[in-house]
């Protein structure tokens, strides 16, 4: 899952590069810093199995 959230966000840099329609670009932006932060509140909820 993180790898292809982190494809979506290399994808996303390349359309914002490369592509001449603003909305393309800003619609990616949205959808990979949406991602990442869905991804960062799945990780941060997580229980670690520490046994000290």
């Amino acid at each position: 899952m993180d790898t292809i959230i982190f494809g979506l966000i290399l994808a996303s840099v390349l359309i914002i590069i490369f592509s001449q329609k603003r909305w393309l670009a800003v619609l990616s932006f949205g959808v990979a810093a949406i991602s990442s932060l869905l991804l960062f509140l799945h990780h941060v909820t997580s229980v670690l199995p520490l046994e000290f």
